[in-house]
């Protein structure tokens, strides 16, 4: 199934249309859409007339990688002689490449494998870039899943490639929007809150997230598809830190200790045994991978320099399975995934949510976020995130450019309907932080259940939001 993806689409087709070569980079981490990217970018490119070859490299010796590779231009091209004597080197691809006289264009995805294969290829890409390809008519786009080496191979600074490339993209997980989408798919009108709480034990990876079918319940999904050995999710985590890393175990350990609810630098060096060397440049390599984030507090004037960043793990999924899966694997190894889940899951499911939701929170608010919050907002927010200090923490803070307009929020997430009285409580707290002292502010509850009845009409600058009530 396709869903979204329409500006990585429109940006494929827009470097397509243009004259002349172009050198595309796609990447992003494992599993998040890129194969289907490119494919439905194939289906519909190939209306505009030109040939669009599609080419995955494996892990493979550099020979074999050759003839696949001369294997697929030759059908592409209706190429008679390529079948009978396949190209034997990379200098020998590129000069074909250089020759048709055509526009074409050629998606080489995994190309990470092919540069394991071939070591020398980058540099031998960046010659033949510079000697005849950029003259060309070839629209070549690079796609790989290995992070590290796509960002070493082709954008770093100093990387063979660096400069070379026309256009680059991220391919990023869905949103909270993207995974409602998702379930209008699937056939069901999309409501806030299912949608909220599948994200936030799924996330927003379409293999993750698509595991879940709208119609039944999470916990179904949770124990079919996550708690049961064999199943698609049950091993991924552990799958995708050996793909990325090369000392899993260690990351293991950090991101274990980060479910476990360590979130300072001094607490993950503790818990993991780790010195403040090697712990910073794990901590960068998780980031890298986009399974961790520092966040600061969003008042904080120059976020790179603060020192009262949190690490969390960013993504929802991995979170999920650090939390539940990792500690109980003894028991899930022997078919328990019924008992877990019944006496370990859904106690702690509602916290567990509430927790991984408050991150997205802000962005939810945001101008790429669900137009019914947003429009909650009485200012262009341009400052997006959460507040925390001695005194208090607030869920959500948005600061507009100048600082002076604010909308501050706390989220509920209890099943019953929450008491408008406790706005009088996000009020006082709100007042005791110095930070936002003549700032004006418009305070919001934010409840997934609803509100309790009240004779007394809200204020001007109150906003009282049930997540229940909304659909999609």
């Amino acid at each position: 199934m396709f869903v979204n993806r329409a500006a990585e689409l429109q940006f494929l087709l827009d470097h397509f249309e243009r004259p002349g070569a172009s050198l595309l980079v796609l990447w992003g981490r494992r599993r998040v859409g890129k194969t289907t990217l490119l494919r439905e970018f194939a289906s519909r490119a190939g209306a505009h007339g030109h040939p669009l070859l599609y080419h995955v490299g494996v892990r493979t010796t550099e020979t074999e990688a050759l003839l696949r590779l001369s294997d697929t231009l030759a059908q592409g091209f209706g190429d008679a002689l390529l079948r009978i004597q396949p190209l034997t080197s990379w200098e020998a691809v590129f000069a074909y490449l250089s020759s048709r006289s055509q526009p074409f264009g050629l998606l080489l995805d995994e190309f990470p494998y092919l540069v394991e294969s071939a070591p020398a290829l980058p540099t031998k890409l960046q010659a033949a870039w510079d000697a005849s390809l950029q003259h060309g008519q070839v629209k070549l786009v690079l796609c790989g899943s290995s992070v590290a080496m796509m960002e070493q191979t082709l954008l770093d600074r100093g990387a063979p490639l660096h400069g070379r490339r026309t256009g680059q993209w991220k391919v990023e997980p869905f949103s909270p929007a993207d995974v409602a989408a998702l379930h209008a798919a699937q056939g069901v009108a999309p409501r806030l809150v299912p949608v909220l709480e599948a994200f936030a034990v799924l996330g927003g990876v379409p293999l993750y997230a698509g595991q879940h079918y709208p119609k039944r319940p999470l916990e179904e999904t949770i124990k079919v598809s996550i708690l049961t050995k064999g199943e698609p999710l049950y091993e991924e985590v552990p799958f995708l830190l050996r793909q990325e890393l090369r000392e899993p175990r260690v990351y293991q350990a950090i991101l274990s200790a980060l479910a476990g609810g360590a979130t300072s630098f001094g607490e993950l060096s503790s818990k993991t045994g780790l010195e403040r060397a090697n712990l910073t440049r794990y901590l960068a390599q998780l980031d890298t991978l986009g399974l961790l984030r520092r966040e600061v507090p969003v008042t904080e004037p120059k976020p790179h320099k603060s020192r009262k960043g949190i690490y969390r793990i960013a993504d929802p999924f991995v979170g999920f399975w650090y939390r539940f899966v990792y500690p109980n694997l003894d028991r899930l190894e022997l078919g328990d995934a019924g008992v877990v889940l019944d006496s370990v899951v859904k106690p702690a499911l509602p916290h567990f949510i509430s927790q991984a939701i408050e991150p997205y929170l802000p962005s939810l608010f945001g101008p790429r976020g669900i137009a019914s919050l947003g429009a909650q907002v009485p200012f262009q927010p341009c400052y997006l995130g959460r507040h925390w200090s001695r005194k208090t923490e607030l869920d959500l803070l948005l600061l507009s450019e100048d600082r002076r307009r604010g909308f501050v929020g706390e989220l509920k997430w209890q099943g019953r309907a929450i008491s408008p009285e406790a706005m009088a409580d996000l009020r006082s707290r709100v007042a005791r932080e110095e930070t936002l002292r003549g700032v004006e502010l418009t305070f919001a509850l934010i409840s997934r259940s609803g509100f309790t009845k009240t004779s007394t009409r809200p204020l001007p600058d109150e906003r009282y939001i049930d997540l229940g009530a909304m659909a999609l």
